[in-house]
């Protein structure tokens, strides 16, 4: 504090102290008495004290204006206080967070599919009637065909539909039948009927369908559904064409009646013509039963 004294104040207590000391009797041959250490050190205090009282007065002048700023704003006025503000302490250092990998997406590869057609042609040997087929294509359709029964046969005895095509078995006979099969994925049964009635069946699987007649043993009728369009019957000769093949790998059959199909894998290019040689089996059809599993009696005829 004595290193920040007012040079007023201090020049105000020199001033008091001066009377106190000239105030004394002069007398001849006295001389005046020298300030002490003491009258020092009592200055220093009179000045420090005058100084205290100065700073408080400046404080409450100070803490008056603002209570006037608070009460024209609206605000509530600001405590003053001796202690500083707080010093905020520094953020704590966050660690560091982790490289995340980069995720490297490899593209999808698509193999083109094959453009264009090409054609099939070759030649069935060993059975005298074959039907030529591609097997790994899909495409059913919602046409129909008929299988008549007239002369206690069917006719035609062999017929070849689409998948998804409805059969029609009319009778034109003046005796009544019982069209069924047993055929895995297409079995059927369509009861008795008479002359001029016809019953149907949707072929919603592809395979073979053998048919029969509950009444007559004689009646045996082939049904076989193709998976596609994609089908040719071989000539008297055994050849076959079977064009607009959509160019890629297949699956090419050939099949016949109790005959068990053959099947060979080639590859058709656009615009190109493969040419297959398929051998078959001749069989033998076999005896059957009814569809209640007993046999046939010698009545029916």
């Amino acid at each position: 504090m004595r290193n920040h004294l007012h040079p007023l104040l201090i020049l105000a207590a020199c001033c008091s102290l001066v009377p106190a000391v000239s105030a004394q009797p002069r007398g001849k041959g006295r001389t005046p008495k020298a300030a002490t250490q003491a009258d020092i050190d009592r200055l220093e205090k009179k000045v420090d004290a005058q100084q205290a009282v100065i700073d408080k007065m400046v404080k409450l002048q100070q803490q008056y204006a603002q209570a006037l700023v608070g009460l024209t704003d609206g605000s509530p006025a600001p405590v003053v206080t001796d202690k500083p503000a707080p010093v905020p302490e520094p953020p704590a250092d966050k660690p560091a967070a982790k490289p995340v990998p980069a995720v490297v997406v490899k593209p999808a590869v698509v193999k083109p599919k094959p453009v264009g057609v090409g054609t099939v042609v070759g030649k069935v040997t060993g059975v005298a009637e074959a039907v030529v087929y591609v097997e790994d294509i899909v495409a059913s359709t919602k046409g129909t065909a008929s299988m008549k029964q007239e002369g206690k046969q069917f006719s035609p005895s062999v017929l070849i539909v689409q998948k998804g095509t409805k059969v029609d078995f009319p009778n034109r006979d003046a005796i009544f039948h019982n069209v069924f099969s047993m055929s895995p994925d297409n079995t059927f049964d369509l009861g008795s009927y008479p002359q001029g009635d016809s019953k149907s069946v949707t072929m919603t699987k592809a395979g073979v369908v053998t048919v029969y007649c509950n009444m007559h043993p004689q009646m045996v009728g082939h049904i076989l559904v193709v998976p596609n369009g994609n089908y040719v019957r071989a000539g008297k000769d055994g050849f076959f064409r079977l064009p607009n093949i959509p160019a890629g790998p297949h699956r090419i059959v050939a099949w016949a009646p109790n005959s068990k199909p053959v099947v060979v894998e080639s590859t058709v290019s656009d615009g190109e013509v493969v040419t297959l040689e398929l051998q078959l089996k001749k069989g033998r059809a076999g005896v059957h039963s009814k569809k209640d599993g007993l046999p046939y009696g010698s009545y029916e005829q």
